[in-house]
């Protein structure tokens, strides 16, 4: 099985593959020739569209609809639940993991059935449990969640013959994050990241897009498709002012207004001040200074920008790597990290949490505190166990939260998150200390958190579960929504539109009956990640043909054998 990458960007999404020698970038998408030409054709937009009759539209198609699309479906995951598109109501798990689905099998002749996806290094662990969920739901199999930065480092250094300190600044669509790396013998380590949840392209379009609007003699009334129109040129714009030092930007009323890249600094001026913060940070965590970075690394489209390009080389005193496309170097490093996994080259990566995971706790004044159990910039994989008490005697119940931030900051800080939180219950005729109890973080490389309380007295395990959120707190949906993800996808329209033709042989009494078994007897009785697998392999036999299909038959039988208890 070939290695594969994927980068799940904000707003724009790569599939790279290594092919046992170097890595190859597949195209997943069909951009404008002008987009193309700009070094756009070997990404997609990261946008779900969907037609009034149903019918689904990603990546350009869906970018250029007026109206009834869905953009930058990844800063959702750490605050929505549901988001509507085109009149249709969905999760965010569902919209995204139909995005993954389409890249699965948007490059001609391949199908992604497992990826080392990568996510932003400042992302929280509830993004990191939704971005590796949604890949399941649409039937990839996530091998390691790997921060972006890091991807970014191995793509540019994997073939470095010297150990050496990485500074990487990855400023995309819609993230900054700035991660410090040291290479040692052929293995990435992370020492310190920090970032800016928000910082972006798409930001970055909006103050420039501001700046526009207030040069105009009059402020225009445009239709909702001339606004998408204007957004997708002020876009444009501010892609050419990289090169250019003017640009006869195309209004909807189809006249044209020069913008010059003075204008554009000017107007994203606040975001390139900001962007210099979580530089000095990471230096100052890792006591540091400049001179100790032996290369830059600067990845994301932002970071072509020639004034972020410029200050950061000032900051450090170097000029950034060549080597590597800057909007495509992330993808190429997670498919190195793939190959690395599956034992095809011999090299190693590990990666570290930049916030600390820890509970809250009071004090005798009922005060909450952030209690430490994983610090920041810690190496994963990671597992800490600290043992705690009921607040006060007598009690039924004892609330355990799950934190994520700065400890240094107070546990309302808005720096400080409660990622999820449940309530046990304990003996109130025991005391305080025989009421006694551990938690156990286990936070590994595929970024997800398990949590475990026991009591220590019985040592009865009192709560074993992850960090999850919106439909995944009711895992008996999850099947459920893996097959309408599947369907969805097979037919390319929500809902039970009309769907596309699909193959004739979908009709084999044989895969009826093999499907049938599996989505009666089997899906709904297994985990989400299982269930998940299980479908996709269902999906691709009713797509098959030929000796595909026979080689699919094989894989379903397979899938099926350990469940023969459950098909009787």
């Amino acid at each position: 099985m070939n290695p594969f990458g994927i980068d799940f960007g904000t707003t724009n999404s790569v599939l790279a593959q290594w092919n046992g020698r170097s890595v190859d970038v597949l195209p997943i998408d069909a951009p404008p020739q002008d987009w193309a030409d700009m070094g756009f054709d070997k990404v997609m937009p990261s946008v779900l569209g969907i037609e009034p009759s149903g019918e689904t539209r990603f990546g350009w198609l869906g970018k250029k609809m007026g109206s009834g699309k869905l953009e930058a479906v990844k800063r959702l995951f750490a605050t929505e639940e549901f988001v509507e598109i085109g009149g249709h109501t969905a999760s965010v798990e569902e919209a995204a993991a139909l995005l993954f689905g389409h890249i699965r099998g948007a490059s001609p002749g391949i199908t992604v059935d497992r990826a080392v996806v990568t996510i932003p290094a400042n992302s929280r662990g509830l993004a990191r449990f939704r971005t590796k969920l949604c890949a399941g739901l649409a039937g990839i199999e996530v091998q390691a969640l790997l921060n972006e930065p890091t991807a970014a480092a191995m793509a540019y250094s994997v073939d470095a013959t010297r150990d050496q300190n990485v500074l990487v600044f990855d400023w995309g669509g819609g993230t900054l994050d700035v991660t410090v790396l040291e290479t040692i013998e052929g293995v990435f380590i992370e020492r310190a990241s920090k970032g800016i949840p928000r910082s972006g392209g798409i930001d970055l379009d909006v103050a420039f897009g501001q700046a526009v609007m207030d040069a105009l003699p009059v402020r225009p009334s445009w239709s909702p498709v001339q606004e998408a129109q204007f957004r997708l040129e002020v876009e444009r714009a501010k892609i050419l002012l990289s090169t250019q030092d003017e640009v006869n930007m195309k209004l909807p009323d189809g006249r044209y207004l020069p913008v010059t890249r003075a204008m554009f600094v000017k107007a994203i001026s606040t975001h390139l001040d900001e962007v210099r913060r979580p530089i000095e940070q990471c230096l100052a965590d890792l006591s540091i200074s400049p001179a100790s970075i032996d290369q830059l690394v600067m990845v994301g489209g932002s970071s072509k920008i020639p004034a972020a390009r410029t200050m950061v080389s000032e900051m450090l005193g170097r000029e950034p790597a060549g080597g590597c496309d800057p909007m495509t170097a992330v993808a190429q490093g997670a498919a190195i990290a793939s190959a690395i996994l599956m034992g095809q080259l011999d090299k190693d990566f590990f990666v570290a949490t930049e916030h600390a995971l820890g509970t809250v706790v009071h004090d005798d004044h009922q005060r909450a505190h952030f209690s430490v159990l994983i610090p920041r910039n810690h190496q994963l994989p990671a597992k800490a166990t600290d043992t705690y008490h009921p607040a006060a005697q007598g009690q039924k119940e004892v609330r355990i939260r799950v934190i994520e931030g700065d400890p240094e900051k107070g546990v309302d800080h808005d720096d400080n998150v409660i990622l999820r939180e449940w309530d046990i219950s304990v003996d109130p005729d025991r005391g305080i200390t025989e009421n006694a109890f551990t938690i156990t973080y286990e936070y590994n490389v595929d970024g997800i958190l398990h949590i475990v309380v026991t009591d220590i007295r019985t040592g009865t395990v009192l709560l074993r579960d992850d960090v999850s959120w919106g439909v995944t707190k009711d895992r008996s949906k999850l099947v459920e929504l893996a097959k309408r993800v599947s369907v969805t996808i097979d037919t390319g329209a929500v809902n039970g539109a009309t769907p596309r033709q699909v193959a004739s042989h979908a009709a084999d009494p044989e895969v009826a009956a093999l499907t049938t078994r599996a989505r009666s007897k089997v899906i709904p009785f297994v985990d989400d990640d299982e269930a998940a697998r299980i479908e996709a392999i269902c999906a691709d036999l009713e797509s098959a043909t030929g000796a595909g299909a026979d080689e699919c038959k094989e894989a379903l039988s397979s899938a099926l054998r350990p469940y023969a208890y459950l098909l009787v």
